[in-house]
């Protein structure tokens, strides 16, 4: 009877292989054909539905941080928010078939963040619609409702269950190393044209040269920078403080993890962004504090060694290439190559003139908010005009609050204050009562959404990007812990008194005869 089934399932698999083996070959004879891709691609999807069933969620987690696109569809999305949706979707799906695999509740961020959404869609509606030009619409903008949407999608997908205690570490690594694939759009015309194919997936950022020398930088007069990477470095960073703490990098029984973390810094700061170096100051700053090692006898050792480091730069920094002097041109102190200097205030010149235009537009904006659709007649003539006009359009304010509230006005401010005060709330929740095993990623976490926090409001902010970031933390850390932490009850015992008989802790003592 078995050999008979093995028989039937063998004559099956071939009847349905075979001719679409065939079909399939036909097809890719012409394999530039919209047909072809589409079939391809559909029967690629469809061998793909039992990894998706058993894998989406882990591949959410790890393709949030990845520089990657899916080239065949049109406007190529993110690879991150088609898991978005493809994880909701199933995880949506396996509910209605098992109640039991419920979705993590997080009500004090789900509300807020139904709030900014219905916000976000009522503007939508009333300022142009949803535009894709990528689609034919006439007007553009509709990619930033896109990704302000994902990340939404993206957040309740995560949360969808709880990463399993065994895997934490696999998880940890994919989502906080993810951004260092972000090198790879740097790399067009400096590897062998034989991996000229990875560029599909990960699409060029910058053609300029991503490691500068002083001979490069004087015949074009710019200082070029790669945001390449700026990523990876502070990816590695980040999951080395991570994966292991401050004290845990500064074990000296292991000295690999505090030369990684040295190698990381420099990789970072070479992108040629004065926000890296700002960000991970903060973020060793803040999460020097959440591990209270100011109370301990590493204190006057890290101070020692930032001192040290702090001189070791000054001293070398006018030969330092010129993308790291422009990195460390926010500290006024540090001699550092006049061009570089000069290339840094020129960037935070334009701004504050942009700046000063913008805020006498958000009374006009402060109840509904422009929205981001626009027209393709607005968009010549913002072209036409110059400057940071173009910037203007794309709702690309270089600024945080302004890119809140200038798009939504002051309900889409509010309910993303509101927000970002109850994910820190969950956050320190995590980190003060959560698994000890977890410590180490809880307090990382925490830190690097106030750092996050801060820097949007006080240097650099796009909120239709930002979202993505500060959601993918806020998740990470609820799937991590099966939701919020609470603080552990110790049972107290409950004193039993005799109804007729005095416990002996009340008793009087016996008087001697």
């Amino acid at each position: 009877m078995s050999n008979a089934t093995a028989l039937f399932r063998s004559l099956l698999a071939y009847g349905i292989c075979l001719p679409l083996a065939v079909f399939l070959g036909y097809l890719l004879a012409t394999p530039q054909d919209f047909t072809t891709v589409g079939v391809v691609v559909g029967v690629v999807f469809v061998l793909a539905i039992p990894l998706l069933l058993r894998w989406h969620h882990f591949w959410l987690v790890a393709a949030w941080n990845v520089n990657a696109v899916i080239f065949l569809m049109p406007g190529k999305p993110p690879v991150w928010m088609a898991l978005a949706g493809l994880s909701l979707g199933i995880s949506i799906l396996q509910y209605t078939l098992n109640r039991n695999m419920k979705f993590l509740s997080v009500p004090s961020v789900a509300w807020p963040l139904f709030l900014l959404t219905a916000v976000v869609l009522i503007t939508m509606q009333f300022t142009g619609g949803f535009g894709l030009r990528s689609m034919g619409a006439d007007t553009s903008g509709g990619r930033f409702y896109v990704e302000f949407l994902a990340a939404v999608v993206g957040y309740f997908a995560i949360t969808n269950r709880r990463i399993p205690s065994q895997r934490v570490g696999l998880y940890a690594a994919c989502f906080f190393l993810g951004g260092a694939t972000t090198l790879i759009s740097d790399l067009p015309g400096r590897v062998n044209p034989v991996f000229n194919f990875l560029f599909l997936f990960f699409p060029v950022s910058n053609a300029a040269v991503f490691l500068q020398t002083n001979d490069v930088i004087e015949h074009t007069s710019l200082v070029s920078r790669a945001g390449g990477l700026a990523t990876s470095g502070s990816a590695i960073y980040i999951f080395m403080l991570a994966r292991y703490g401050i004290r845990g990098v500064l074990d000296l029984a292991k000295p690999w993890r505090l030369a990684v973390l040295c190698v990381a810094i420099p990789l970072a700061l070479s992108g040629g962004y004065r926000s890296t170096f700002i960000v991970l100051t903060m973020t060793f700053a803040v999460l020097f504090y959440l591990e209270r090692l100011h109370h301990t006898r590493w204190l006057l050792p890290v101070i020692i060694m930032l001192l040290a480091g702090g001189s070791l730069t000054v001293l070398f920094a006018p030969s330092m290439p010129l993308s790291i002097q422009r990195s460390l041109a926010v500290v006024p102190f540090i001699p550092i190559d006049p061009m570089a200097r000069m290339d840094a205030e020129a960037s935070s010149e334009w701004r504050v003139q942009m700046w000063g235009d913008l805020l006498p537009q958000i009374p006009k904006y402060f109840l509904l908010g422009k929205g981001y659709a626009f027209s393709r007649t607005e968009q010549a003539q913002l072209a036409m005009s110059g400057g940071y006009r173009d910037t203007e359009m794309v709702a690309n304010y270089h600024n945080g609050p302004l890119s809140v509230i200038l798009p939504f006005g002051i309900f889409g401010l509010l309910a993303f204050i509101w927000l970002l005060v109850a994910s820190l709330r969950v956050l320190y929740q995590n980190y003060r009562f959560g698994d000890p095993a977890l410590h180490n990623i809880n307090t990382l976490l925490f830190a690097s959404f106030i750092v996050n926090a801060i820097y949007f409001f006080a240097v650099y902010g796009q909120f239709y990007l930002e979202m993505r970031t500060f959601l993918g933390l806020l998740a990470f850390g609820i799937s991590l812990n099966g939701g919020v932490a609470k603080p552990v009850v110790v049972p107290q015992p409950n004193i039993v008194f005799n109804r007729f008989k005095l416990h002996p802790s009340v008793r009087a003592p016996s008087v001697p005869g």
